[in-house]
């Protein structure tokens, strides 16, 4: 059912022409690899403030109040672009065992905004205070980064390692 699903969008006009385009698809492509830049370098620099590691002289509210809008645009923009290539080639990627652990971890990026979110990153203003960074706040950012890089990783993958390794999901 889901590999039916995957060949009809992929056959739908706008991304079969998409797929087959000179320009479109791979500027389409750095665009969400810009994008993906963008927010990544935005998660990088929280989870490092976070962890103590960098950006020290600047409170933890303010990187997190400051980075919270344009890293939600960003992930709009990156997911958006992300979309379009993945309705492009939909029945290759349902092949790809890269992008099954990269949404995979994009379920797990899911929970853990789910259980860190009330506790650590709407709570800033508290962080700052605290001496130490709160352990909590630590693991909240070093999952962010071990998910985000692994990712980034599988993304890289399904673009160029052989992602079926022989593997076919029906």
């Amino acid at each position: 059912m889901l590999l039916s699903l995957a060949e009809w969008v992929q056959n739908l006009g706008f991304f079969s022409d998409l797929r087959g385009s000179a320009y479109e698809y791979p500027i389409l492509l750095a665009l969400h690899l810009s994008f993906i830049s963008l927010f990544g370098a935005m998660i990088v620099v929280t989870d490092l403030r976070l962890l103590g590691w960098a950006f020290t002289d600047w409170p933890i509210s303010d990187l997190v109040d400051r980075l919270r809008v344009p890293k939600r645009i960003g992930f709009v923009l990156a997911a958006t672009c992300g979309f379009l290539l993945f309705c492009s080639k939909a029945e290759e990627y349902y092949y790809n065992a890269f992008f099954r652990v990269k949404i995979s971890l994009f379920i797990l990026v899911a929970v853990h905004a789910i259980v860190f979110r009330s506790g650590v990153y709407n709570r800033a203003k508290e962080l700052d205070g605290a001496a130490p960074v709160p352990v909590r706040a630590k693991w909240a950012a070093r999952l962010s980064l071990l998910l985000w890089t692994g990712i980034l990783c599988a993304g890289r993958g399904i673009g160029y390692l052989p992602g079926t390794a022989g593997l076919h999901f029906n």
